[in-house]
């Protein structure tokens, strides 16, 4: 090798080794953080933080749970996405990941493009609950008010361009209705207007339900799947109700930034699977009703990507936008 030659190959060598992540033989050996894009208080946060503590146990080292609502999810989202790739910062992510490459433009970062696909984790309906007192109980009721009274009923949804925003957006085109949407920063804030009666309706997951339900302060019209809930076996289905094969359901999963080891990726993965074992985990997570199953990094890659074309084509057509 000539003198002039070996610098050029030392300096291309530096710059292609910028593009990659040595894997940490000792990991993990420092804190792990799991970044929830939102509000504490929604379903999110409560599936991670239901599994933290095991999970951490899984995987031999202590998990801090931290919220960085807003702005859609990406603000914390974003902040994942420019973290370094070495597993020790990881984004508890939903449906909203698929969602925003359609309604916001020019995002910050690219989806999957800019992460590593872990797991994902439950995929689970929505429940449309209502304020006691609206004089509405089925989805038929709902449908003929709504067009004796076009936008007079409120929804609250957990942000522009959410999955609750975007199942109401569902129920809308398939009953040809016209329903208020009102975002709020997360779904706990978005349930506890409904519960206070400050709002009609909202589409949300059986965990922000059930206290409210439980108190009374709230009741179910409907659910979003295609089959009934096993924890709510008497609350009919929205297909059911004259809108067939509706159908629109949240799904949570864990990612890393691009260019985490495929050894360290493994290690989390593995770790999921133990905590979502464990009995009590499990218990906790029935008030959910979902379908709780760790899928192979690979899998979740393959829904990530799907998912984004699905949106796409019912946004781009709808002009929806995230504010």
């Amino acid at each position: 090798m000539t003198p002039r030659i070996r610098p050029l190959l030392f300096a291309a060598l530096a710059l292609a080794s910028l593009g990659t992540f040595a894997a940490d033989p000792g990991y993990p050996n420092k804190p792990i953080r799991i970044v929830v894009p939102f509000a504490p208080g929604g379903s999110g946060d409560f599936i991670v933080r239901t599994m933290s503590d095991r999970f951490a146990a899984a995987i031999k080292q202590s998990v801090v749970v931290e919220n960085r609502g807003g702005g859609n999810t990406i603000t914390g989202t974003e902040h994942v996405a420019r973290s370094a790739p070495d597993g020790y910062t990881l984004l508890f992510a939903s449906t909203a990941l698929s969602t925003n490459p359609s309604l916001v433009p020019n995002l910050s970062y690219r989806t999957p493009e800019d992460f590593t696909p872990v797991g994902l984790v439950i995929t689970y309906p929505f429940v449309l609950a209502a304020r006691t007192n609206l004089e509405i109980n089925t989805i038929p009721e709902l449908i003929a008010y709504a067009k004796k009274n076009p936008g007079k009923l409120t929804v609250s949804t957990s942000g522009d361009g959410s999955g609750a925003h975007l199942a109401t957006a569902l129920l809308k085109e398939a009953a040809d209705i016209d329903l208020m949407t009102i975002p709020y920063r997360g779904a706990g804030p978005a349930m506890n207007d409904v519960a206070a009666g400050h709002v009609d309706m909202t589409f949300t997951g059986m965990s922000q339900v059930k206290p409210h339900l439980d108190s009374k302060r709230v009741k179910v019209l409907a659910t979003s799947g295609l089959q009934r809930m096993q924890s709510a076996p008497d609350a009919k289905t929205i297909a059911e109700q004259g809108l067939p094969g509706f159908n629109a359901v949240v799904w949570w999963g864990l990612l890393a930034p691009a260019g985490t080891p495929k050894d360290v990726v493994d290690k989390i993965n593995a770790a999921l699977k133990v905590s979502l074992a464990d009995p009590e985990v499990a218990k906790r997570m029935a008030i959910i009703d979902g379908d709780v199953r760790v899928s192979t990094p690979q899998e979740f890659e393959k829904l990530i990507r799907d998912e984004v074309v699905r949106w796409k084509r019912l946004i781009k057509p709808s002009g929806m936008a995230a504010r």
